[in-house]
């Protein structure tokens, strides 16, 4: 359960690096031009989403809350759909669209776009590894597998009627047979 941490911590780390890059690109693509252009703008707004997945997947990777990994997944489904908007915008740039609508492919293609593709296409296999690592998250955190356990007991509720009181197990360097104690106290109801 916690290898999905670091791996979150991974993922979104690679969202950030990502997201640089695509601001390199648009910056340096945006220059190049002299009036804008969809897909030269394209690469900016984009790494904007990549960066706040990265940054919402960090707080996530950190928080461990069940309200901030849903928001993680959320925020990775969005940029996902930013990143097939991206890719639309960025293969425009490499084509001459002419009024009878036919689409012919420019005779000098800039590698710019072909490497803001590239990192379009990283983006959203991260966007896929990020959901599916944040859902397995969402999960431990609904069973409540992130519950600290300070102390000799811990309280675990069972339902609305049982307590139970549990010891904390020895630890793996003492011998013997680890035990665990349970105590349920029964509520009455009112």
């Amino acid at each position: 359960m916690y290898i999905f941490i670091g791996l979150t911590y991974a993922i979104s780390s690679l969202h950030v690096v990502l997201a640089l890059i695509s601001f390199i690109i648009g910056i340096i693509a945006q220059s190049r031009e002299s009036v804008w252009m969809a897909y030269s703008v394209s690469p900016l707004w984009s790494g904007f989403f990549f960066a706040l997945c990265g940054a919402i997947g960090m707080i996530c990777a950190r928080q461990k809350g069940l309200y901030v990994i849903l928001c993680y997944v959320a925020i990775s489904t969005v940029t996902l759909v930013v990143d097939c908007v991206n890719i639309q915008l960025l293969r425009l740039g490499l084509v001459n669209i002419m009024t009878d609508g036919q689409a012919y492919l420019k005779e000098q293609k800039d590698r710019l776009l072909f490497v803001g593709l590239v990192i379009s296409l990283l983006e959203c296999l991260t966007c896929l590894l990020s959901i599916s690592i944040g859902i397995r998250l969402s999960f431990d955190a609904a069973n409540k597998k992130f519950r600290k356990k300070e102390g000799a007991f811990f309280v675990q509720v069972l339902s609305e009627k049982d307590i139970v009181v549990v010891s904390k197990p020895p630890s793996s360097r003492q011998s013997g047979s680890i035990r665990e104690s349970s105590q349920s106290f029964g509520r009455s109801s009112t």
